[in-house]
């Protein structure tokens, strides 16, 4: 899965991953055992998304997901059977297409509503959906891109939603991101910059792949400058390791992990690194991964995109160390904490 969405079950018996078979760009899902005494992969081809940014979750406390197909939401569990969650209006689809539903599923910390930024013919509809209920509500349109919409951990009623960079569908015209980060509540009254006299490239920030912590406080990677968080109370940014990351992950925001840069796969090999705060040491998980034999092109991409699991004992990432096929690591992070504080480097 992507960084923000364990892949993980919290129970740690089950991992559900994303397949794709290329050069098609439609994902399908497969779920595998994790029970060393009844180890076992099972895919389900009919679970999946013909957009490769529909990316799944796991629902939490349980060992289902939910995914996203045309203008449908699904919940399907480890046996591979699948109920309808919730569908767009069809009064408001339009006959339109749909070319995504969520970037990444969110579900609100009370577990009643889902977040949607819904693309379709180059504008983007932010929108919750009632977990229960079914019903859609459209809370915001905008006439450019936004997308990686995720609630809030500890507030039911707020979100970080992105603006990102697109290209006009019909001229290729290409527009780049003003301020990335924005804070809005669903109940319409809240629409503002995290950063409020961020401006994007102009005053030498290099800003993406954002995300929650466990505590409420806003992460994100700065390209040349390194992980950063930031209390939305005070909206004062704090860099907390000072080095070029690329995606960046944290549940405490005690130890972190970042991959380094699969960028520039094509010029060098990537990292994969972890990172003690209290020390200040980084230590390397995977020094140089070689590139992977499948192009980046499309939606779809084999980044190392590490993250922690839910309680931080491990860090998932995608790998690429058999001759640039791909695979998926689970590395353990008490080993990496000893291995940190004893032989790391200091980062300054």
């Amino acid at each position: 899965f992507y960084f923000t969405n364990t892949s993980i079950t919290d129970d740690y018996k089950y991992m559900w991953i994303s397949c794709h078979n290329h050069p098609s760009q439609a994902t399908y899902m497969a779920v595998v055992s994790l029970d060393e005494n009844d180890p076992s992969i099972k895919a389900f081809p009919g679970i999946g998304s013909s957009e490769p940014a529909n990316i799944p979750m796991i629902i939490p406390g349980t060992h289902d997901i939910i995914f996203a197909e045309m203008d449908t939401v699904y919940r399907a569990d480890t046996d591979g059977n699948v109920t309808k969650i919730l569908s767009l209006p069809e009064e408001f689809v339009n006959h339109r297409q749909i070319q995504q539903v969520f970037t990444h599923a969110s579900v609100s910390c009370d577990g009643k509503n889902i977040a949607l930024d819904i693309r379709i013919a180059e504008k983007t509809y932010i929108a919750v959906g009632n977990l229960e209920t079914g019903e859609v509500t459209i809370l915001n349109k905008f006439g450019r891109y936004y997308d990686h919409a995720m609630f809030s951990p500890v507030d039911p009623n707020l979100m970080i939603i992105d603006q990102d960079r697109w290209r006009d569908g019909d001229s290729g015209e290409y527009f780049p991101i003003n301020n990335r980060i924005w804070l809005m509540d669903i109940r319409k009254t809240r629409f503002e910059p995290l950063l409020q006299n961020s401006w994007y490239y102009f005053d030498g920030t290099d800003i993406a792949h954002d995300f929650w912590a466990k505590d409420g406080f806003i992460c994100w990677a700065d390209y040349p400058n390194g992980a950063y968080e930031c209390d939305i109370n005070t909206r004062k940014p704090v860099c907390v390791w000072k080095r070029p990351v690329c995606h960046c992950h944290t549940i405490e925001r005690e130890f972190w992990c970042a991959d380094q840069s699969p960028y520039a796969w094509n010029e060098k090999p990537c990292e994969v690194l972890f990172f003690d705060r209290k020390t200040g040491k980084e230590i390397d998980i995977f020094s140089a991964l070689p590139a992977p034999k499948i192009p980046r092109k499309g939606s779809y991409h084999l980044d190392p995109h590490p993250s922690f699991t839910k309680d931080s004992e491990y860090i998932v990432s995608t790998v690429t160390v058999f001759e640039g096929n791909a695979d998926i690591a689970i590395t353990p992070v008490r080993p990496l904490i000893e291995l940190c504080r004893k032989n790391g480097r200091k980062v300054e």
